[in-house]
């Protein structure tokens, strides 16, 4: 194994292979796999969760563990499940299914997936850390059968066959991309007829004025690897240009609201450790970022979105 990453020799050997079959990167899709390789291991696992990177829909006491930072909790990965549960409910996910995660981070949903539904899951992603990480999860996990992982460029192109698809998963990952309109056409050419995509994002919210933007969401480009987001009503019609029939578009209804409320604990936490001396110098920077996307969220000029689309058939 390797000492620093943990990761088999072979493997990352494959994903060099992989990043040289591909594309060379965009400016901001480098910036976007740098923002992951750097800060998975020292922020999101370490700070947020050990198997996913993304928000969560809590109920009773469970999100009330992070005020502890503890990264593995099984009470915090609960809420973290029944987001997956939430974004999956308008499709049946089968045993025979072939379902693709676009911008798979470390692996989790696709092996919560793959345990739950017993489908096939391949996981995309453009981030080599996370990638050599789900690698290794599948791998410990015993799933190496119905779990695989490959590099690519979701802004770019989806290394899957066309019309192969039985679902595709986009869990936080497309706000992040170049060119989201490239990426739902690639959904659409990958998909099987009356395959469908579910997903959640990050969006601003509709109606915000000018001055707004630049109170709250423009200081979240640079953080958080952003070179544009949408709001509801930009991305349906990106949806249907794609080739796309939107199902259904809506939001959590509140149900998200422990998140927000998280974000402002860790930032408090982190300030505190700061004021200690306790916090380790590479974690400093990741403590604005998460004020930013706090502040936003807080002032209601940041949501969650989710949204179901098919291809006809």
């Amino acid at each position: 194994m390797d000492r620093h990453s943990g990761v088999a020799p072979d493997l990352k050997e494959e994903l060099k292979l992989e990043q040289k079959q591909q594309p060379a990167l965009s400016v901001h899709d480098r910036d976007v796999a740098r923002h992951f390789d750097d800060w998975t291991d020292d922020f999101y696992i370490k700070w947020w969760h050990v198997d996913h990177v993304h928000f969560g829909l809590f109920e009773g006491s469970e999100s009330l563990v992070k005020s502890e930072f503890r990264a593995d909790s099984k009470e915090f990965a609960r809420g973290l499940e029944r987001m997956i549960e939430a974004i999956v409910a308008p499709v049946m996910i089968e045993k025979d299914h072939h379902v693709v995660d676009a911008g798979c981070g470390i692996g989790g949903t696709a092996i919560y997936l793959a345990k739950t539904r017993g489908c096939m899951v391949t996981g995309v992603n453009v981030s080599t850390r996370q990638l050599e990480i789900a690698r290794q999860k599948a791998a410990e996990a015993g799933l190496e059968q119905r779990v695989g992982f490959e590099y690519g460029n979701c802004s770019r192109s989806l290394p899957i066959a066309s019309d192969s698809v039985d679902v595709v998963i986009n869990i936080e990952s497309a706000c992040q991309y170049s060119d989201r309109g490239r990426f739902l056409r690639e959904v659409r050419r990958i998909l099987k007829p009356g395959g469908r995509i579910v997903a959640t994002d990050w969006l601003m919210s509709d109606g915000l004025t000018a001055s707004q933007i630049e109170t709250y969401i423009r200081p979240m480009y640079e953080p958080w690897a952003l070179q544009s987001m949408e709001s509801p009503s930009s991305y349906i019609p990106l949806l249907r240009n794609a080739g796309l029939k939107v199902l259904e578009f809506e939001g959590f209804n509140g149900k998200d609201s422990d998140n927000p409320r998280l974000l402002q604990e860790s930032y408090r936490m982190l300030k505190g450790l700061e004021f200690c001396w306790l916090m380790p110098a590479r974690v400093r920077p990741m403590m604005e970022k998460v004020r930013t996307l706090e502040v936003a969220w807080s002032n209601k000029c940041f949501e969650l979105g989710r949204y179901c689309a098919v291809k006809s058939e």
